[in-house]
């Protein structure tokens, strides 16, 4: 897949470091010769310098022929007028970058549509969304919900004393249970899984389950799940506000800042 990123800050130095990691065919564009140079030494990816508001720019990365146009500068409406160009040149799905959370107003999608921007990042709402995750199901290390819910991907560190611990998958197919494993990731490997890999103390396991059943992983993993009520947050950031306004009542919030 083709993919072009306007923006070599933070967010977008990020995003792609990971895509080329997944042998994707990744071009930056950014007006900073310095922050190019240190990602086109260190990673499988092309640069390009100049503004990602320059028609002349996006034609130089080669925008008409990407399947996706990235662009996550620090200025919502320069990111937003790069979608709109690049969509113009022939760019095939476009993602914007934006600092106003009403952008994302689903009765609003249309707009952004029409003007050339097909779906927008709000870096904020994603953050708290996932510590509302974390705060909702504390007994994993990663949740994912696939087809609007219906299958969950939990990752659950098992540790002493889990009765899982020790089990052959081939054992564990076996007997009548709801979930699959689908990984495990033992120190720094990632583990495929086949009947006669056994689970370990220490293992981050991924199930595969269904919304309906994945509590049954809570005693299987030696987990207790705790209902958070208190929460202390540590600066009044917008992730914060926005998290407050995000949560509503589920929690009693407490913000210290100066």
């Amino acid at each position: 897949m083709k993919i072009i990123i306007a923006g070599c800050g933070e967010v977008g130095s990020h995003l792609a470091k990971l895509l080329s990691r997944e042998e994707q065919d990744i071009t930056v564009v950014d007006e900073d010769t310095t922050k190019l140079a240190i990602l086109d030494s260190n990673y499988n990816l092309l640069t390009v310098q100049g503004r990602p508001t320059s028609f002349k720019t996006l034609r130089q990365a080669g925008v008409e022929g990407c399947d996706l146009f990235i662009a996550v500068t620090p200025f919502e409406t320069r990111n937003i007028v790069a979608c709109a160009i690049a969509r113009s040149l022939g760019a095939e799905k476009t993602v914007a970058r934006v600092d106003n959370f009403e952008f994302k107003d689903p009765d609003n999608r249309n707009f952004f549509a029409s003007i050339g921007t097909d779906d927008l990042i709000y870096p904020e709402y994603l953050a708290a969304l996932e510590i509302i995750t974390a705060l909702k199901h504390n007994w994993v290390r990663h949740w994912f919900e696939l087809h609007d819910g219906e299958l969950i991907l939990v990752g659950v560190k098992l540790r002493d004393g889990a009765p899982l611990i020790g089990k052959l998958l081939k054992d564990l197919g076996r007997t009548i249970h709801d979930f699959h494993v689908a990984a495990i990731k033992r120190n720094h490997e990632t583990i495929i899984p086949r009947g006669d890999d056994k689970l370990l103390s220490n293992d981050i396991v991924y199930f595969m389950t269904t919304r309906e059943h994945v509590d049954n992983l809570i005693p299987l993993c030696g987990k207790i799940e705790r209902r958070i009520h208190d929460v202390i947050i540590m600066g009044g950031s917008r992730i914060a506000r926005q998290l407050c306004q995000m949560a509503g009542d589920k929690f009693n919030f407490k913000i210290l800042d100066p």
